[in-house]
């Protein structure tokens, strides 16, 4: 126990450490926006624009997960546990990311069977997914594939897999995501689909069988 409360100090640290820096960039380009004196130039602009729009958005994510992450931990009692149809959470999952999975040509495929149901808070459940799909965002190359399956063969579970392949896929990352050994923060999103699935009662395991692919296996509290 005290291990594990001294790692999640070291990673909460390491999140607001994070959250410190980003706001100090948005502030910063805010500031030099606001300076008439600075002359900048449209395409100057825009490239602020850019940053702190990115910076924001970066920063709300990571907030939210934090949030998220407390609420789980010590409020878990008064979650709101709902009747959760996985494919429609998984599609909306899906939807939110299909622009940047065009951008970077990466094919996604649901094979998800009717009538099957979570019991999970909406949007810790939506948060799994997303940070999911965020991280093979970062760590997926052009030509990428990504199959997505949901069975519900156990009375308690709902089973998840997910496989995803792409060229020159760099796996050192599965030594790092723990919460002291972090890879420049590339662990980060996969760190909290971890914790809030085990945190709601299910189990996360992923791992690599050939150079090019990463499998993740996720069981589900059922509604039953």
């Amino acid at each position: 126990m005290n291990k594990y409360l001294s790692e999640q100090d070291h990673f909460f640290s390491r999140v607001s450490h994070d959250l410190r820096g980003s706001f100090t960039s948005i502030l910063g380009f805010s500031d030099i926006l606001n300076d008439f004196d600075e002359n900048l130039s449209n395409e100057e602009i825009k490239e602020f624009t850019k940053r702190i729009g990115k910076q924001t958005h970066d920063s709300f994510n990571l907030l939210v997960n934090f949030i998220n992450w407390l609420k789980l931990e010590h409020y878990n009692n008064r979650l709101t546990l709902e009747k959760i149809d996985m494919f429609e959470v998984l599609y909306e999952a899906e939807n939110n990311y299909k622009s940047k999975f065009l951008k970077k040509d990466i094919k996604t495929e649901l094979e998800i069977e009717e009538n099957q149901f979570v019991r999970m808070d909406f949007e810790i459940i939506q948060s799994i997914f997303n940070n999911i799909f965020l991280f093979l965002m970062k760590i997926s190359n052009q030509d990428s594939k990504l199959i997505i399956s949901s069975k519900s063969n156990d009375s308690n579970y709902i089973k998840v897999e997910i496989f995803f392949s792409s060229n020159h896929l760099d796996i050192s990352y599965l030594q790092n995501i723990n919460l002291i050994e972090l890879n420049n923060n590339l662990s980060f999103p996969m760190i909290f689909a971890i914790k809030f699935t085990e945190l709601s009662g299910g189990s996360f395991k992923i791992g690599s069988e050939k150079d090019n692919s990463l499998i993740i296996e996720m069981k589900l509290p059922k509604f039953t």
